[in-house]
């Protein structure tokens, strides 16, 4: 998409910033199309971390926030932190989440499902429901005033919903739904809500180990047509493309990244 700086002026908050995971990769990709950054996550040295990292490389402001999106109290709090810095929020990236361990959904521990649910579900929603009302009011944005992005996971889908991580499945499929849903709310507003479900990819939900992901895969029979275990950079090029103007008619999709995962899943 060349090295146009279309998110010159133009603020980007991301969720779950803080590991060297997705949130941190697409934090550098926006920054390299000139956003201005809001970093949250609970890992305050994590925080620093990516700031610095991203600092080192664009010459983008960056405001870091350590708060719980699971509590709506410190969400307002970052909603006053943020816009006493900045101007807008262009982008909204609800990536922060949690794996919860593998338990099949009714085993799981109650502590376990409202944890999952609170950081996967809730947090999301949270951040939502105070940040598209500024959104809505960004006239100047034309002819998108704002972008949420999602980041689910194919465990949410019909064909990727997996017992060994039940409760996991259930909040991102929860996830998807509202991606869907809050298109149609806020598609009047002129505000576009997209989802990104990757597959298997190399990241500290994984602990960053290759061996991990192939012996998951092994044991629910899983082949990937395309034979590779997902790049977050890939996550990032998907992110790059629903926060550029060429994606500003696109809205209510969850973009499946899994290199053919879904679709093999149950096939002989």
């Amino acid at each position: 998409m060349g090295n146009e700086k279309y998110l010159k002026g133009k603020v980007a908050v991301i969720t779950g910033a803080g590991s060297s995971g997705f949130g941190r990769i697409m934090a550098k990709r926006f920054a390299s199309k000139g956003a201005d950054l809001v970093l949250n996550d609970i890992d305050q040295d994590g925080l620093e971390e990516s700031k610095k990292i991203i600092e080192n490389e664009f010459e983008v402001d960056i405001k870091i926030i350590h708060a719980d999106i699971t509590d709506l109290n410190q969400v307002k709090q970052m909603e006053n932190d943020v816009f006493d810095t900045f101007d807008n929020v262009y982008l909204l990236v609800n990536n922060a989440g949690i794996d919860g361990g593998l338990y099949s959904s009714l085993k799981a521990k109650e502590e376990i499902y409202d944890k999952v649910m609170a950081v996967n579900v809730k947090g999301a929603w949270n951040m939502t429901k105070i940040f598209f009302r500024k959104m809505k009011r960004q006239r100047d944005f034309k002819p998108v005033r704002g972008k949420i992005i999602n980041i689910a996971s194919c465990a949410g889908t019909d064909n990727g919903l997996n017992p060994f991580i039940g409760v996991y499945s259930a909040s991102k499929a929860a996830l998807i739904a509202f991606t869907k849903l809050w298109a149609l709310e806020l598609g009047p507003d002129d505000i576009t809500v997209n989802a990104i479900s990757p597959g298997v990819f190399l990241t500290p939900i994984y602990n960053n180990d290759p061996k991990l992901i192939r012996q998951f895969l092994e044991s629910r029979g899983v082949k990937l047509p395309i034979d590779k275990i997902g790049d977050p950079e890939w996550v990032a090029d998907v992110a790059e493309f629903l926060a550029s103007p060429k994606s500003d008619y696109i809205t209510g999709e969850n973009i499946k990244l899994d290199g053919g995962m879904t679709i093999s899943i149950n096939k002989t």
